[in-house]
């Protein structure tokens, strides 16, 4: 190279260093322009091109260049990289490879290879590309890391995780190792060692936002949602800019209720994507939790013209079009989530819950199984293998689900286990323990795996819910209500609430107040002061914790009988189904109480919103599930005044 070009070349380099990248490029323009064919000149030229974002000058440049040294990889190599920077891989590719076709190709070839084959989607290849890479070069950062990530996505995560790790023995002090790692280590449903490694890349880098996204993201599969949301505030805040930190947090803030927190959330992440369909979905969820129907309608109407393909947008339109009776429209809105992404769980769960409303049985379980990956999950698995329902195990743990009324609604499905020969044992909450112990004599009902060998090659476990998908689909097969008995002693202790004369009604208007599950389920107490007008009812209140303080509230408070102090102390509805024994009817809104009393076959009358949850089903009085209960739907939906003053004539007709 001449003194002169070299002369030019420092002086190109100057103003390159300082980011001056325009008058560097002018230098490197007159420079080859004088030496078209210099390859050294033509590189840096088409280097700085791709610096300053013109890679389509780049490709014209290093076409020129490849035309001028046809024999030479180097320049094969520089059209690929041009290639590349255009977005065109399939062109970068064959220009890699025919690098790799020529005399003296260098093992970058093979590399950028790889990287255009990941980049297409063809993971394997490129995979194959990073294995010559390493063979050669062992200690190679980029292949191992890149090849890492192909494997991931191929599914095969032990070996990405020997790659993830290897990359944290050899520079221990990079902490995106550590993160990958987690990453790696979470999709292996590894959840405390995903923090472990969070927490050594924190310990390295405090500040690392996807750090504490990952650890955020195991923290909220143990179930430690509050621990969840403070990772996730920490990623949000040091990098703003990312909208899936922002979306998981929502998403958080919404398994904790805090709903004026997850709005404000939308409302910041909103401000920096206003055209975010996903955010405006989020957003609507939160305003239907706390109230707002006709704010939420409108984001999602918003959400669904920026993205007619959101599947997660369509079904929450379905549930505000349920939650203002419009059944059909509902149904329509399902089709479509249906057409835009058939295999996402909240799209089949959802479908399948109203195929199971119109009793299309065995489609219906069949979809309810995708209940399971929905938020917040439903049960967390067992350590040992899961029941698919074909061999038959030496011994299975059914596991309670969801909440208490799904635990007593599948209750009865135990005994078809026992009646097959299975020995069955039913792991549930404490609480429900007293309640349950008596389902079946022939199943132990315990709260933990303390008493169970866990080591034993038979044992297998299932959800309490996939019982029907597994052994009867079909609810005229199941065992008839009732299927639980009221414990005596508890029968007798609340025999005294008998009047003679009195026709005594329990009363309970409102169940679990979560606001993911329970929009448009309670009525006001305020509006049963129709039934306590009527001459000869006397109205015991079966309302245990969240909506008891209504009834200092109410004027006709002093006409309702009170259970007292100690009330279901010791179990789970224990003392609430000795009550009933006592009682003419039970009068409830759709809460586990429903099931409870269908289960031990009192007189109940279940008082449902417009389109109420798939068990009720579309139409009619009567349940195929429970014989003894009456269903009284609203005829209009959030109409719960006209449909008391119906259950009032009906308790008329009755006494």
């Amino acid at each position: 190279m001449s003194p002169e070009v070299s002369v030019a070349l420092a002086r190109a380099a100057d103003p390159h260093r300082i980011g001056h990248f325009e008058q560097a490029l002018a230098i490197y323009r007159r420079l080859a322009k004088a030496h078209s064919t210099s390859l050294d000149i033509q590189r840096l030229l088409i280097f700085e091109l791709l610096q300053v974002g013109r890679p389509k000058e780049a490709v014209i440049a290093a076409r020129r260049l490849r035309d001028a040294h046809p024999r030479n990889p180097h320049a094969a190599i520089l059209l690929g990289a041009s290639h590349q920077g255009t977005g065109n891989w399939e062109k970068a590719l064959a220009a890699f490879q025919a690098a790799l076709s020529l005399e003296g190709a260098p093992l970058e070839a093979r590399f950028l290879a790889g990287n255009a084959f990941c980049a297409l989607g063809r993971y394997a290849e490129g995979v194959a590309c990073y294995d010559i890479v390493l063979a050669a070069d062992p200690r190679s950062i980029e292949a191992l890391t890149n090849r890492a990530g192909a494997l991931a996505r191929l599914g095969r995560l032990q070996e990405a995780l020997c790659d993830s790790e290897a990359l944290v023995a050899l520079q221990p002090w990079q902490p995106l190792h550590l993160v990958n790692l987690a990453g790696t280590l979470l999709e292996l449903e590894r959840p405390k060692d995903v923090i472990a490694a969070a927490d050594a890349a924190l310990r390295l880098s405090p500040r690392l936002a996807d750090a504490e996204y990952v650890r955020g993201q195991a923290l909220l599969g143990l179930g430690k949602w509050a621990e969840a949301r403070v990772s996730l505030e920490k990623a949000v805040n040091i990098a703003p800019q990312n909208i899936t930190f922002h979306v998981r947090l929502i998403s958080v803030l919404h398994l904790l209720e805090d709903m004026p927190a997850a709005h404000s959330a939308c409302e910041r992440a909103l401000l920096l994507e206003p055209k975010s369909a996903l955010l405006l979905q989020l957003r609507a969820d939160t305003r239907r939790a706390l109230g707002d129907a006709a704010g939420a309608m409108a984001d999602i109407e918003a959400a669904l013209a920026l993205d007619p393909r959101l599947a997660s947008a369509h079904v929450s339109r379905a549930r505000l079009l349920a939650d203002i009776g419009r059944r059909e429209d509902m149904r329509m809105a399902l089709g479509r989530a249906s057409e835009t992404d058939p295999g996402q769980p909240h799209v089949l769960y959802a479908n399948a819950t109203e195929k199971l409303a119109q009793g299309q049985w065995l489609d219906g379980w069949a979809g309810y199984e995708h209940h399971e990956g929905t938020l917040p999950p439903p049960f967390n698995p067992l350590p040992f293998t899961r029941w698919d329902g074909r061999e038959t195990p030496e011994m299975l743990v059914v596991q309670g689900e969801q909440g208490i009324g799904d635990v007593v609604f599948f209750g009865r499905l135990l005994r078809i286990l026992a009646d097959h020969g299975i020995s069955t044992i039913l792991l549930t909450r404490p609480g429900l323990v007293p309640l349950l112990r008596d389902l079946d004599g022939r199943v132990p009902v315990v709260s933990d795996l303390s008493g169970i060998d866990q080591s034993m090659r038979g044992l297998r476990w299932a959800p309490i819910g996939s019982l029907p998908h597994l052994v009867s689909p079909d609810p005229a097969q199941w065992p008839a209500a009732p299927y639980l008995s009221p414990p005596q002693d508890r029968v007798s202790r609340w025999r005294h609430l008998r009047q003679d004369g009195a026709f005594n009604i329990g009363i309970n208007w409102q169940g679990n107040p979560s606001r993911n599950v329970d929009v448009g389920r309670p009525i006001p107490l305020a509006l049963f002061a129709p039934l306590a007008a009527i001459p000869g009812v006397s109205l015991v209140s079966l309302q245990h914790g969240a909506g008891t303080e209504q009834l200092d509230e109410v004027p006709f408070a002093g006409a309702i009988v009170r259970p007292g102090a100690g009330f279901n102390a010791d179990g789970i509805f224990v003392d609430t189904v000795g009550l009933m024994q006592s009682l003419d009817l039970v009068l409830t809104t759709d809460t586990a109480l429903a099931n409870v009393a269908g289960a031990c076959g009192f007189l109940t009358f279940v008082a449902l919103r417009a389109v109420p949850d798939w068990r009720w089903g579309c139409e009619g009085e009567e349940t195929i599930f429970f014989p003894t209960l009456r269903l009284f739907r609203q005829q209009m939906a959030g109409d719960w005044s006209s449909l008391v003053q119906r259950i009032a004539h009906k308790i008329r007709e009755l006494m």
